[in-house]
């Protein structure tokens, strides 16, 4: 409909009220017109309504004077004036309550006319609004959208003029209230396409439409799945094309079903594409089509936009392989759906993550053109690093023992994931701080990313005052959150060399994070993000509270197992003291532990000196691989070298002595023990006796295979000490080697054909002409057991040129 003259040429309020068509002002949609100045001309009752605005308030004032800010109004007054429809949602201002939905276009000569929407009405169409409006009115084919109750949604004019009647008719109404039995076959194929998520091409209808009562036709319907934002298949998009016209001519069908082809396949590629800025890009991947809302994404002008210009606004490490990902898709064949993740700088200069989706649109066998969207997943993005960063340092801090070695894997699996510099400061007890609030310490570790300058500061102790956010951590033991600004103010104001050198690496935010230990905070760590890194939030400050929680659960369990090792190292210092070195006899001793973590097990070995000079020697096994284990061991060790010291008796009188004093002191249940005497005079002989301990191996100096010694072997200690223990005796010729050890260095789990003892004596075999050092270590390396027990090996051998003692 023309308006008026009168209208045109931007009539005074009260003529143009005279000329409203009556249909306006009964339309339920809010009508607004402007003059060339922004004048309102028009606002009808349906814009009452809506705004609550009167229309004696409106007429004859200008946008600029309503509750817009005059940025806001100066800018659609712009647009339009330049040609340009505007859309967009406006606030009504804070009083009101609620934005609006605004749609306007340049009116016959200098008007501007347009509709309000309320933006709770429009939200669940956005995506309606961004991806059909374009098609929807000029598409030479019918165009409909169902929900999932196949209720109709929306219909365009060629729907309308090809089946008749009108869109009121169909909106709310299911497809078979409608059409009855042709509907009804419609309906089949929607819930079809509701079920799967496939679509239905060029499937043929013919019949009655309006129960019966409309024309007899033929259709052609396409059917497609609507997705929402979140994949969910929210209803079908169905495409008609009226094939009942078979009069005409070859060529026209020809020119009709090329673009019908063109509108069916850009309808999919727009169906499928979901976001808040849609944009089309030519078959390149070039664009030469403005794209408005990328544009207000990005801050750039169309012309900075043409071409490849819009990769500008692409982060600078994302920027090349996103063109060459662009050339790849536009080769591919067949042609598929471009999807790719990136950081993009918006228009206030930080960058966010978006994902663009990209749908080719086919037109005679080839990809013409692209049709795709930009959405923003910087918040999804983020939220998914941060709980990645925090698998890695959980990961990385547990594979740490010491409190200091787990602060570093901590700020090893933060940069540059998470931060570009990270540093941990150990805090000082608080009697040892020099005045109130003031946190004093030293920097332990710092890890900072590659490239950053290091920081002028190479003090390794420091001073905060009271103000300091991490003074305030150490005091509240809570994480602080620091935004630094570009000329940075605060009262705990760093030094200027360390302004200087912030302002050159953009620090723009700092996190910090307290490491508490036995109820105190023992340590702060602090992190640092720069340049174009996205600034630190609350969500942040949330994260690296976490990790504090973490390091300071870690500290204390590695506190408490380094006291342990203390100990068990103190244990070990004491108990597995390096053998002497008798005349004539070479001693070597190893041992592995089966808790390696703590240095010191069960099982031991022993030699030293008697009174009357001969050698004593003793490798034992006690129940347990722990700190316990350890406790008893040394005890047993103890009091078998006292007993011995104290005692001229055969190795079984002193092992049924400690076997009495041990169980009636409840040193031991279990602990087997094998202890002997070397003798040296004409012959150089050992004399031994065995608590349930493994026979000692034997290598003959001349060369024959290694055996294992034969004799009784009598019950382990703690279980019978009344029981007869006996005494065996083998004299060591020069050149021969003697092996004790314990059966970590042997056993198997599996060994059902009992040929372990055979693989030891292999072994020993194999490493029988190493020096003694050597074949100690070789009984090591060698072993074939799996069960994770401790390992003593005490070795023996006579050098060749000993001869008897004198």
């Amino acid at each position: 409909m023309e308006p008026p003259d009168d209208l045109a040429r931007g009539a005074v309020p009260g003529t143009v009220s005279a000329l409203v068509p009556e249909l306006i002002e009964a339309l339920p949609v809010a009508v607004v017109v402007l003059d060339g100045d922004g004048r309102v001309l028009v606002w009808n009752a349906a814009a009452e309504r809506l705004t609550g605005w009167q229309r004696s308030e409106v007429l004859g004032s200008t946008v600029a004077g309503s509750t817009l800010d005059r940025h806001t109004a100066a800018r659609i007054v712009d647009e339009l004036r330049a040609g340009r429809p505007f859309n967009g949602r406006l606030p009504l201002g804070p009083e009101h309550g609620r934005g609006l939905y605004f749609r306007a276009a340049p009116g016959p000569g200098a008007t501007i006319v347009g509709v309000l929407r309320d933006v709770a009405d429009t939200s669940a169409e956005d995506e309606a609004f961004a991806l059909l409006d374009a098609l929807w009115e000029t598409a030479p084919v019918g165009l409909c959208y169902v929900d999932r109750d196949l209720r109709y949604r929306r219909v365009n004019s060629a729907v309308l003029a090809m089946d008749g009647g009108s869109a009121d008719e169909r909106i709310g109404r299911t497809v078979e209230e409608v059409h009855g039995p042709v509907g009804a076959a419609i309906a089949e194929t929607l819930a079809a396409v509701l079920a799967d998520g496939t679509p239905r091409l060029d499937v043929p209808l013919r019949g009655r439409l309006w129960h019966g009562r409309g024309p007899f036709q033929e259709w052609r319907l396409y059917y497609y799945p609507v997705r929402g934002t979140d994949e969910t298949i929210i209803g079908v998009g169905v495409v008609l094309v009226d094939v009942t016209a078979a009069e005409r001519t070859r060529q026209e069908l020809a020119a009709v079903a090329a673009e019908r082809e063109h509108a069916l396949n850009r309808y999919q590629s727009l169906v499928e594409a979901t976001s808040a800025a849609v944009w089309t890009r030519e078959a390149d991947g070039s664009a030469r089509r403005d794209a408005p809302g990328l544009r207000a994404i990005t801050g750039q002008s169309a012309a900075e936009q043409q071409d490849w210009g819009f990769l500008d606004a692409v982060h600078p490490a994302h920027r090349q392989a996103l063109k060459t990902a662009w050339r790849a898709a536009a080769t591919a064949d067949p042609a598929e759906v471009f999807v790719r993740e990136y950081r993009l700088r918006t228009a206030s200069g930080s960058y966010r993550w978006f994902r663009t989706r990209a749908v080719p649109v086919h037109s005679g066998g080839r990809v013409v053109e692209w049709v795709g969207t930009e959405t923003d997943i910087d918040d999804a993005r983020r939220a998914g690093d941060r709980l990645d960063v925090l698998a890695q340092v959980t990961l990385a801090m547990n594979a740490a023992l010491e409190p200091e070695g787990e602060l570093a894997a901590l700020a090893d699996a933060v940069v540059p994931k998470f931060a570009d510099l990270c540093r941990v400061y150990l805090l000082d007890p608080a009697p040892l701080r020099h005045g109130p609030g003031d946190v004093t310490g030293r920097r332990s570790i710092t890890r900072a990313a590659q490239g950053l300058p290091p920081s002028p500061s190479t003090d390794e102790r420091f001073t905060f005052p009271a103000d300091h956010p991490i003074a305030r951590c150490a005091r509240t033991g809570a994480p602080v959150l620091v935004e630094v600004p570009s000329e940075p103010t605060p009262m705990w104001r760093a030094p200027d060399s360390q302004q200087k050198w912030g302002l050159a690496i953009g620090v723009h935010s700092m996190l910090v994070a307290p490491v508490v230990a036995k109820g105190s905070v023992v340590a702060a760590l602090l992190f640092i993000g720069r340049g174009d890194r996205a600034p630190y939030t609350q969500d942040d400050l949330a994260l690296v509270a976490e990790l504090g929680t973490r390091a300071s659960a870690a500290v204390e369990n590695a506190v408490a197992f380094q006291q342990s090792r203390e100990v068990s190292v103190a244990l070990q210092s004491a108990m597995l003291s390096t053998p002497p070195s008798p005349p004539g006899v070479e001693i070597e001793a190893r041992y592995l532990p089966a808790a390696a973590e703590l240095q010191v097990g069960g099982d031991w070995y022993d030699a030293f000196a008697l009174p009357g000079g001969d050698l004593a020697v003793g490798v034992g096994d006690v129940e347990g691989h722990d700190l316990m284990a350890a406790v008893t061991m040394g005890q047993l060790r103890s009091m078998l070298r006292g007993l011995a010291h104290d005692s001229d008796g055969s190795p079984s009188e002193v092992l049924a002595r400690l076997d009495r004093v041990a169980c009636g002191l409840g040193v031991t249940n279990f602990t087997t023990l094998l202890y002997g005497r070397l003798s040296r005079g004409e012959r150089t002989l050992f004399r031994w006796s065995s608590a349930g301990h493994p026979a000692p191996i034997l290598v003959p100096g001349d060369g024959q295979a290694p055996r294992q010694l034969a004799g009784d072997v009598d019950v382990v200690l703690g279980v019978d000490p009344s029981s007869t223990r006996h005494d065996h005796e083998v004299e060591l010729s020069p050149g021969c080697t003697l092996v004790l050890y314990t059966d970590g260095l042997f056993e198997s789990r599996h060994d059902p054909d009992d040929a372990a003892g055979a693989r030891l004596l292999d072994l020993v075999r194999r490493g029988a002409d190493l020096p003694l050092p050597e074949f100690c270590d070789h009984l090591l390396r060698g072993s074939t057991a799996d069960t994770g027990d401790d390992i003593a090996v005490l070795a023996l051998r006579i050098p060749r040129s000993a001869g008897a003692a004198e």
